[in-house]
């Protein structure tokens, strides 16, 4: 009888412990965690979470602008103004969204961005870093750091926006964000993008955990471009740690098989990888890894294995050196354009050569001086169109096999991945999706038409615009005609009809072209003020071909937004209005003055047309022009080191991304997407340790007692 009692005891334990680990895995598949790579259905359809739900609707809703509300004290906020490279914190108390917080950090912030409005003699217009929990334990809706991005450089205000919805869709591990109208002390101070900073969490959503190491690729240093520079981590200052702990060796591992070996999966996530290069290829972001610069993106390593995470969007769409709607400033807020706009001499040679040529002097672009098959479409690749304020119209396009400015074998990530015959295939297939979804003409128009339509009237209001509001509403269809140019090209390098490749030496070398592409000091707090502006100039039909730099220039200082020119009533359509008609007030003022001044070309990296001696050369640092410091000088984004930084001691998930309506679906882009991990893995295991321990303490007990 007593062996009998034995036996169901132990039965009985066994059957404890398998109804515990099915209820544990049943938890986990029903959606209950936070781990959002995990919570994808059959059909790659990713499912919210209660608190992502939440942290959508109430901070970073997608389909309203919300208030954020900032109050500091007025002597704090002018020794921030004054001293914006200092990035130094101060105390402020804020209203997000009707969510009120005391005791939260302000700090400008960025890098290009940062310097070049510094050197603005008419514009404060900083982007600002909001840090709730920078003095006291608090978060907003579990977020620690929201960014509200100045919208440097963008006529249109929706470049970073919509690049990130496209990441969204591709599956990528995108930060949340959403437009806001940024007040200081009571008064309107601007319309701004919010931005959730990499974080706990962010990792803790996409993840899993906030305990591996993270990066973040920089200009200033070495390594950015991921080469090998040997196994002394001290050698790889352009990759700078932001979390506490670099777990040891496993960057070094990673980089070394990236460049020296051929296991990339090991360290790697394949699918990431190849999803981040599509993301900057089929939105020409050359700020970024692929771009001259090599920065603007974070490395996260979990459980051994790194993902590569987008960061940065506002120069995507041809803002960074390849057109694209951009519009350059002179130093009084007129917009650069002509021979000596921030177009330039150089641009209009490369506009006039065409192809994958940018508009760089130098010649190694990938491009007709090698007698190669352009990467232009049609009359495009004759020369383009001229964007409003001079320059190309953003029609130069990237060999998407060899999408980086300078030599591709310069980029590892990309010339290793891409030399893999299976990896070149689902890249191809990421880029296909991508055209026919996302970017795909109709539905692309139609989205910016939204947005457009949800925005205008804010940005009519914005007191401290970068850009008149006629800017705006020339620069939004002509990022419609950029997106369809290059979704024709990618198409038809896809389809073998043009050459999606070259000798090697990538899809070019400077920052020409760029269309003005920067964003210069307009009179922004004077306009608001009531100080009379005028804006001068026709822009140049789109349809029209040109050198490039015939582009019709907008000399002296641009009209207030909402001001003169009595621009289309804000929210309907007239933001989409015909690119081709000018917008004139005033008198004209000549194009060359708004763009000789050192404003103009405070954001131009060696090699930007327009600068003097601008070679184009791949791989060379930015330098900038007289009386400003160099990168090393400022401080750059380092207070963020302390962003992301997560606990110890947890377990962590195996990676991969959740799929969308892209290639790979399920929870990645392809097959080598990995299951949620080891924080739920932990969980059962703890669970099913305390039921054996359960177990084992009735065995012992029993026995004794039959004793």
């Amino acid at each position: 009888m007593m062996r009998k009692g034995t036996r169901l005891l132990l039965w009985t334990c066994v059957g404890l412990l398998l109804v515990g680990l099915i209820a544990c895995e049943a938890t986990m598949n029903s959606g209950g965690s936070s781990v959002t790579n995990s919570q994808t259905g059959a059909a790659g359809k990713r499912t919210v979470s209660a608190e992502e739900k939440k942290l959508d609707e109430e901070v970073f809703p997608k389909d309203r602008v919300v208030d954020v509300k900032i109050t500091i004290d007025e002597a704090d906020f002018q020794d921030m103004l004054d001293n914006a490279s200092a990035e130094e914190f101060k105390t402020a108390s804020v209203d997000y969204n009707g969510h009120h917080f005391d005791n939260v950090g302000i700090r400008t912030k960025g890098n290009l961005s940062l310097r070049s409005v510094v050197q603005m003699s008419d514009s404060d217009r900083y982007s600002f870093k909001l840090s709730f929990d920078e003095y006291v334990n608090q978060t907003l809706e579990g977020i620690q750091k929201i960014n509200l991005n100045n919208n440097y450089s963008d006529a249109t205000y929706m470049r970073e926006f919509l690049t990130y919805e496209l990441s969204e869709q591709m599956g990528l591990p995108t930060p949340k964000h959403s437009y806001v109208n940024v007040y200081i002390n009571g008064e309107l101070w601007g319309f701004y993008l919010a931005v959730e900073q990499i974080g706990d969490a962010y990792l803790e959503r996409n993840f899993g955990n906030a305990y591996g190491a993270l990066y973040k690729g920089e200009m200033t240093g070495s390594g950015s471009d991921l080469t090998w520079l040997g196994d002394d981590l001290s050698a790889y200052t352009g990759l700078v740690q932001k979390s506490k702990s670099s777990n040891g060796d496993i960057l070094i591992k990673m980089l070394d098989e990236l460049n020296n070996g051929s296991n990339y999966e090991k360290y790697i996530n394949v699918p990431d990888a190849l999803g981040y290069i599509a993301l900057n290829t089929l939105t020409n972001n050359m700020d970024s890894y692929i771009g001259a610069n090599k920065q603007n993106y974070y490395l996260y390593e979990d459980d051994g294995v790194f993902s590569i995470l987008p960061w940065d969007y506002n120069m995507a769409f041809g803002g960074m050196g390849r057109g694209g709607g951009g519009f350059g400033r002179g130093a009084n807020g007129g917009a650069g354009g002509g021979a000596d706009g921030a177009g330039g001499a150089a641009g209009a040679t490369g506009a006039a050569d065409g192809g994958a040529q940018d508009g760089a002097t130098g010649g190694d672009d990938a491009g007709a001086a090698r007698g190669q098959p352009q990467a232009g479409a049609g009359a495009d690749a004759q020369g383009g169109a001229a964007a409003p304020g001079g320059g190309s119209s953003g029609r130069s396009n990237l060999l998407i096999d060899e999408p980086t400015q300078g030599a591709v074998a310069d980029r590892p990530l990309v010339a290793k991945l891409l030399a893999v015959d299976e990896y070149k295939v689902q890249y191809h297939d990421i880029l296909q999706s991508a055209i026919d979804n996302f970017l795909e003409n109709d539905k692309f128009s139609a989205r910016v038409t939204e947005l457009s339509e949800m925005i205008s009237s804010y940005v009519k209001a914005d007191p401290t615009a970068f850009y008149t509001y006629e800017e705006y509403e020339q620069a939004v269809p002509q990022l419609i005609s950029t997106n369809a140019s290059q979704i024709e090209n990618i198409q038809q390098q896809l389809d073998g009809t043009i050459a999606s490749s070259g000798d090697g030496s990538g899809s070019g070398g400077g920052f020409g072209g760029m269309g003005g592409g920067f964003g210069g000091g307009r009179t922004g707090r004077t306009a608001a003020q009531g100080q009379s502006e005028t804006q001068a100039g026709a822009v140049a039909e789109p349809s029209t071909p040109t050198n490039g730099a015939a582009g019709s220039a907008q000399g002296g200082d641009g009209a207030p937004a909402g001001q003169g020119g009595q621009p289309p009533q804000a929210g309907g359509n007239g933001a989409m209005g015909d690119p081709a008609q000018a917008t004139q007030a005033g008198a004209p003022a000549a194009a060359a003055d708004g763009a000789a001044s050192g404003d103009a070309q405070a954001q131009l990296p060696q090699g930007a047309p327009g600068a003097p001696g601008a070679e184009g050369e791949a791989g060379s640092l930015p330098a900038l022009p007289d009386g400003m410091q160099p990168p090393e000088g400022f401080p750059g984004d380092a207070g963020e080191l302390g962003d992301a930084a997560g606990g110890a001691g947890e377990a962590r998930p195996a990676g991969g991304f959740r799929g969308g309506d892209f290639p790979g679906g399920g929870r990645g882009f392809g097959p080598n997407g990995q299951q949620a991990g080891s924080s739920s893995e932990a969980l059962i295991t703890g669970i099913s340790l305390l039921v054996l321990l359960a177990a084992a303490g009735f065995v012992a007990f029993f026995r004794r007692k039959r004793l």
